[in-house]
């Protein structure tokens, strides 16, 4: 099994800008604390397929605008792998 944590974190850390990814914790939010837009947050779901969690084809319906911080992106993710 993936260790959905890490993944998340990683891609995180990769969409955003290099003077905020000491920022990238559990519980930063990633509008206000790590500057993640609409654009990120589709190429954040973008990288979570590549790394075989698809967030496309997941039966539960998920509401993106209610993911505030990274711990809700990786609770979406650890929905999908355990599907």
């Amino acid at each position: 099994m993936k260790n959905t944590e890490k993944i998340v974190m990683e891609i995180i850390s990769n969409v955003i800008l290099k003077k905020k990814r000491n920022l990238v914790k559990l519980e930063a939010n990633l509008r206000e604390d790590l500057g993640i837009d609409s654009i990120k947050m589709i190429a954040i779901a973008s990288m979570l397929v590549e790394k075989g969690i698809d967030v496309n084809a997941s039966d539960a319906s998920i509401d993106f605008t209610r993911i505030e911080t990274v711990q809700d992106v990786i609770d979406v993710a650890n929905s999908i792998v355990s599907q």
